[in-house]
């Protein structure tokens, strides 16, 4: 049976306490969710700008009238066996604890810190999720270096939807495969397509180290998991068919070209 979760009223508005994804959720509408990480975390509770007339966090179209500075309780405060059970720690005293505490006392958490490594399934493989080196390295597997995370940070940074973007990976080397985009008109051989998940959400606490950000609120942003996967996408799922049409396309125009007006031999004098 389905756990009913605990509430929390806001200037007469209902909000369900979900620990789990950490957010409020509007009974009313549930599309509508505000996010923990989304809020000011001053340890001992958190604090936001609050919309009375949209029921969310005050934006740049919040009229001054509508505003609300609102204090909010820490979730071991709001849903105490609800963060007990998510972090695997004893119920016993955690309503007295600050989030972050009961956090880093997860035992999964709690072994990254202290030095193990996450691991990612990629179609089946294990990879280490390695920031000090920068890469994800699969497990017996010298051959390679794997797979840098270079080409997945820069998609986060600069792709609108990063985390619609896809990768072609190659399970025998355990690398991904970067073609020539504007020549490839079929999935090559032994290669298939593959998303990942956010670097922060492969490893909250190596992020955090490498971009010098605060763990405690990384992990606000983040669901820890100590495996995670890639997923394999069909490659009706993506927009490669309609590409690979393009790139045909425009290549038997252009041979098409070539064979039509050949280069004319110059004649020597």
């Amino acid at each position: 049976m389905e756990r009913q979760l605990p509430t929390l009223e806001i200037e007469g508005t209902t909000f369900l306490v979900d620990v789990e994804q950490m957010v409020l959720v509007y009974q009313d509408d549930p599309d509508t969710k505000i996010r923990f990480a989304e809020m000011d975390n001053e340890d001992t509770h958190y604090s936001l700008e609050y919309d009375i007339v949209h029921k969310d966090i005050a934006g740049i179209h919040t009229r001054t009238r509508d505003l609300r500075l609102i204090d909010i309780p820490r979730m071991t405060e709001l849903d105490p066996e609800g963060m007990a059970t998510k972090y695997n720690v004893p119920l016993n005293g955690i309503s007295e604890k600050m989030d972050y505490e009961v956090m880093v006392e997860n035992p999964e958490i709690a072994m990254r810190m202290q030095g193990k490594l996450n691991r990612i399934e990629i179609e089946g493989h294990p990879f280490y999720v390695d920031f000090r080196m920068w890469s994800l390295r699969p497990h017996n597997d010298f051959s390679t270096q794997g797979i840098s995370m270079e080409p997945l940070h820069e998609n986060e940074e600069y792709e609108y939807f990063p985390e619609d973007t896809i990768f072609l990976y190659q399970p025998k080397k355990h690398e991904l495969f970067e073609p020539d985009w504007t020549r490839i008109t079929e999935l090559p051989k032994d290669t298939v397509i593959i998303k990942f998940p956010m670097l922060k959400d492969m490893d909250a606490v190596g992020y955090a180290h490498r971009f010098n950000l605060p763990l405690k609120q990384v992990l606000l942003e983040t669901n820890f998991k100590a495996v995670t996967q890639a997923t394999q996408r069909q490659l009706t799922q993506t927009n490669l068919p309609e590409l690979f049409k393009e790139n045909k396309e425009r290549l038997a125009q252009q041979k098409a070209q070539v064979t039509k007006d050949p280069k004319k031999k110059t004649r020597k004098i």
